[in-house]
């Protein structure tokens, strides 16, 4: 059986979509490794593609800059992770406090995992150069995961109606931001004992029950 224009179309443009993100993913874990072993700022473009495999345009066609792969990375290492840890919660009968607490875990996993990748992830992003736009997108999708979060929490009787819930979430992401910013810049900060006082303090500062 023949077929026609349109079965033939759309496998090559599943195929085609498949190759793109597998090269995105390529080029974004050579940098990765790089940036973990050497820092962002000493890897140049000619590391990263050196490490992928592929050429200069190639990159170019994926990631305009440097930075933007930088703010890519960002977006990838807390919105995808921090949506799965979310979707995970809201399928459950938990409270808002647990996932504060889960939250915070999530954030101590990947700083171990991710240490001095995270710390450039961080300072790039108040650098400059960076993406404000991109900026704002990660942190208001993770202000917004709070957000639902606390909404569910509120209609099961968890969360007081002192505050509203979009100032709750506003709140809980400016005091992580703080600490991560704080921790990115300074070697020496404390950050398993502030780790463990948000943990604490945040679901006080919600008035959680």
């Amino acid at each position: 059986m023949t077929k026609t224009p349109q079965q033939e179309t759309k496998p090559q443009g599943s195929r085609r979509e498949l190759r793109k993100q597998a090269f995105r993913e390529k080029i974004m874990q050579a940098a990765i490794q790089l940036f973990e072993e050497v820092g962002c700022d000493e890897t140049t473009l000619e590391d990263i593609c050196k490490k992928a495999g592929v050429s200069r345009p190639t990159f170019y066609s994926y990631y305009p800059t440097k930075q933007d792969l930088i703010q890519a990375m960002a977006e990838k290492l807390w919105l995808n992770v921090a949506e799965e840890l979310t979707s995970e919660f809201m399928g459950e009968t938990e409270s808002p406090r647990l996932y504060v607490v889960s939250f915070i875990a999530l954030i101590r996993r990947e700083f171990s995992k991710y240490n001095q990748l995270e710390r450039d992830l961080i300072r790039h992003s108040m650098s400059a150069g960076a993406s404000e736009s991109s900026n704002m997108n990660i942190l208001h999708g993770l202000t917004e995961l709070f957000a639902g979060v606390y909404q569910q929490g509120f209609t099961a009787g968890d969360i007081s109606d002192r505050y509203p819930i979009d100032f709750l979430a506003e709140m809980t992401m400016a005091s992580i931001s703080t600490v991560m910013m704080n921790w990115a810049i300074d070697e020496q900060y404390p950050i398993d004992k502030r780790l463990d006082q948000l943990a604490d303090y945040i679901p006080r500062l919600l008035e959680l029950n």
